[in-house]
């Protein structure tokens, strides 16, 4: 009987620790320079879809579509464009960051009667299967907090994605704040999955690949071509 408490002891006491100290800590990054794209969260790309009429086609059964009326439907996103997937493992850092600098035009907080869990992404992450998000239903009815970053040269929407096991998500930033390209401004607990929407109004070039482990305000998920160059008359 002791050793049965002594393992339940140490068990909670290593869960606790691992909640506390390992779960929600919040390393210091260093955007690299420019003004390209950053990674919104830590995890794995498990996805880099092209979008069309404002719908990203995903591999669930009945061919479901992920609607992204609450993106494409506001100025300077239009409805075509880049949706890049990082899904959040139990051991990434959940505090997400700016992918661009510029002002927040807009805040969209999207409630679920149920969350569905994310064990089926994280699954085929670990065994190689792709597509990585096939049949994963929780794209298309989970909880989800969209913000809108207007910035010198684009503008993106981030969209954070709860699992089952998470109580809310932190977004800390209000329409009309500014934010620094790299900065925290929420995170989601457990895992969890944070999306970012690129328009296609500025030509970009996508240079993560699915399966790539990213690191917020740190990896580049695309490149904003460079300005043409003035010519004299």
């Amino acid at each position: 009987m002791i050793p049965l408490v002594v393992a339940l002891v140490s068990f909670a006491a290593l869960f606790v620790l691992w909640r506390v100290f390992y779960f929600f800590r919040d390393p210091e990054r260093v955007p690299p320079p420019g003004d390209d794209v950053l990674a919104p969260a830590d995890g794995y790309v498990v996805y880099a879809h092209a979008v069309r009429a404002g719908e990203v086609p995903v591999a669930i059964k009945a061919r479901r579509t992920i609607p992204l009326e609450e993106l494409t439907a506001l100025p300077g996103l239009g409805g075509e464009g880049t949706l890049v997937g990082i899904f959040m493992t139990p051991a990434s850092v959940h505090v997400n960051r700016a992918p661009i600098g510029g002002v927040i035009r807009r805040r969209v907080q999207r409630s679920a009667n149920r969350n569905r869990s994310m064990v089926r992404v994280l699954t085929n992450l670990l065994l190689g299967r792709r597509p990585y998000a096939e049949d994963c239903r929780y794209l298309v009815e989970n909880e989800r907090n969209t913000i809108v970053i207007e910035g010198d040269r684009l503008t993106v929407a981030v969209t954070q994605i709860a699992d089952e096991w998470v109580s809310n998500i932190v977004c800390r930033v209000a329409e009309g704040d500014t934010v620094e390209r790299g900065a925290r401004y929420g995170m989601i607990r457990f895992g969890s999955q944070a999306d970012v929407f690129i328009p296609a109004a500025v030509p970009i070039q996508v240079v993560c690949r699915e399966g790539e482990r990213v690191k917020a305000g740190e990896s580049i998920l695309a490149r904003i071509e460079p300005r043409a160059a003035a010519t004299c008359p």
